[in-house]
């Protein structure tokens, strides 16, 4: 374990993999915000929701989420390029504002919506120009807004490194010397993106998000239903947010026609009365949604390193419900080598554990019923087979994955607290022995 671990925290700490770490938790607090109001929006309480929709509340409500999540790119392309222009000890805002700019040239500025042709009955694509799709600069961007911010950052560093600059008399204010310092790197830098934008125009996937996306949705389509089916989309949703993408809307638009079939098959089997035909999607969702996470999130309360003693306090409010980014982003969660096993397992050991207990009859059946993932782990169980063994079954996954977390977690508080007393994780692993 030692020498794993010794490993693990070497690459841990190369130039880039401590870019990915820093840029996520860079933005951590954005997506606390963010999911704070996707809180209060989603409660499922009747008298709320029906208060937020008829007094509007629930419009102003939203406005918050989709500055956040829905355009998660554009702030992932930021953090990004300042933290790796730090790295090189260069001016970390021209890097943002550059890596910003490049993500946004390979950005389509078209918009599709569709609408019911009122003499024909047909569905009509309307395409709109000089607009933004949130969906190019939301979640399914992330990886995109990642690769272009290394990219564009690492280009204005090595035209810096060449002396490509614009030098002023050392009378002229820094201010204004920076200014035109960055002119001819960032200029150069959104040349080479506008090719590559032209490039990617006379290929058949038209533009980067396309090319990025299909190549990632391509693998997930030929996965069938089933046991299986639903092993490779929990396992996928959480590789996928190792790299920094949202899984679960990746995952989910590659899946979604066998995930409708088998819902609509449960709730079909639920309204007549009968047994659930494909009784692991009803649960997966539930399961994959942040059981994992809020088990993770309540092991750190134990934590000795004051980073995730303070993040416990501040994240346990979401993950209750299921809202999962601020462990996501602030632990984080995403490029983490020592929490990425049990990320990946939970989901599998919770489907299995799950499928165990009620097909030996411990755990009643799921009935087929649709679920809310936005609700408690325990009450969303107990909802979804309609039993009180539901809910208890909820309080023994969380305190499965708690167990499943634990090692894993002591590694990464130990080195979280060695970081903090600027020590290596093996100095502090051996004053915890001396005491």
């Amino acid at each position: 374990m030692d020498k794993f671990l010794e490993k693990v925290v070497k690459f841990t700490q190369t130039r880039y993999m401590k870019v990915l770490m820093d840029g996520f938790m860079g933005i951590a607090a954005i997506t606390i915000a963010g999911s704070l109001f996707n809180l209060l929006k989603s409660l499922p309480i009747g008298p709320w929701q029906t208060f937020l929709t008829n007094s509007g509340v629930g419009d102003l409500l939203s406005i918050p989420i989709s500055i956040t999540s829905d355009m998660m790119a554009l702030y992932v392309a930021v953090s990004m390029g300042y933290q790796l222009a730090k790295s090189f000890k260069k001016d970390g805002f021209a890097a943002a504002l550059i890596s910003l700019g490049s993500f946004m040239i390979l950005t389509p500025l078209t918009a599709s919506s569709t609408s019911v042709d009122p003499a024909t009955g047909e569905m009509v694509v309307n395409t709109v120009t000089n607009a933004l799709s949130l969906s190019a600069i939301g979640s399914q961007g992330i990886f995109l807004a990642i690769i272009v911010a290394l990219l564009a950052t690492r280009l204005y560093v090595f035209f810096l490194d060449r002396g490509w600059k614009i030098k002023m008399p050392d009378s002229v204010p820094s201010n204004v010397s920076g200014m035109f310092e960055n002119m001819l790197p960032g200029g150069l830098v959104f040349v080479i993106f506008l090719v590559i934008r032209y490039l990617l125009g006379l290929t058949s996937f038209g533009t980067a998000q396309n090319l990025i996306y299909s190549i990632l949705q391509a693998p997930l389509m030929y996965v069938g239903g089933g046991l299986i089916g639903v092993f490779v989309y929990a396992i996928m949703v959480k590789v996928f947010w190792l790299f920094g993408i949202h899984g679960g809307m990746v995952v989910m638009s590659a899946m979604y026609p066998i995930m409708s079939a088998a819902g609509a098959a449960n709730q079909s089997a639920f309204a007549a009365g009968a047994a659930a035909p494909y009784p692991e999607w009803t649960y997966v969702g539930t399961v994959c949604a942040g059981v994992g996470l809020l088990a993770l999130n309540l092991l750190m309360f134990t934590a000795k390193s004051q980073q995730f003693k303070a993040l416990s306090k501040v994240a346990i409010p979401t993950s209750i419900f299921n809202i999962t980014e601020p462990m996501m982003f602030g632990t984080p969660i995403i490029m983490n080598v020592i929490l990425a096993v049990p990320f990946i397992l939970s989901p599998v050991v919770s489907v299995l554990l799950t499928k165990l207990v009620t097909s030996i009859g411990l755990v009643a059946m799921p009935t087929g019923a649709a679920g809310n993932m936005f609700l408690p782990i325990p009450i969303s169980m107990a909802l979804l087979n309609a039993h009180w063994t539901g809910f208890v079954w909820g309080i023994v996954l969380i305190i499965a994955n708690m167990a499943l977390y634990y090692p894993f977690f002591k590694l990464a508080d130990a080195r979280a607290l060695a970081q903090e007393k600027g020590e290596t994780l093996a100095e502090a692993r051996a004053e915890e022995a001396a005491k």
